[in-house]
């Protein structure tokens, strides 16, 4: 899994008068997928390229995102690429049962 670092321009009210922004550091994944962290939250969002500057990509609260990890310490330079790393080096049932089945598990004091 290759991740390219990028500016996102990320915009929350769109139909406001005055829309609220925040320019971050993300790491787009494929073309229209980028992982950034704000506000403690570890996003996966949609993106597209600006139409003003092809260095800066757009995301907003209209598009699809979700958040992968809650509590995030640090900048995304620190989280992203160490788990672009991790995941990349996965097979599908890895994932599933290492990060999805398994971790919860161990957070409760159990094993499989």
């Amino acid at each position: 899994m290759v991740a390219k670092l990028i500016t996102l321009i990320y915009i929350y009210d769109v139909d406001d008068d005055e829309p609220l922004s925040e320019t971050l550091p993300a790491y787009l994944i494929g073309e229209d997928r980028a992982l950034f962290v704000s506000e403690g939250l570890l996003w996966a969002h949609e993106v597209r390229p600006s139409e003003v500057d092809p260095e800066y990509y757009v995301g907003s609260n209209e598009n699809a995102g979700i958040i992968l990890a809650e509590n995030v310490t640090g900048s995304a330079a620190d989280a992203i690429p160490a788990l672009i790393e991790r995941w990349g080096g996965m097979t599908a049932l890895n994932f599933i049962v290492r990060d999805l089945v398994a971790a919860p598990l161990l957070e409760l004091g159990l094993t499989i």
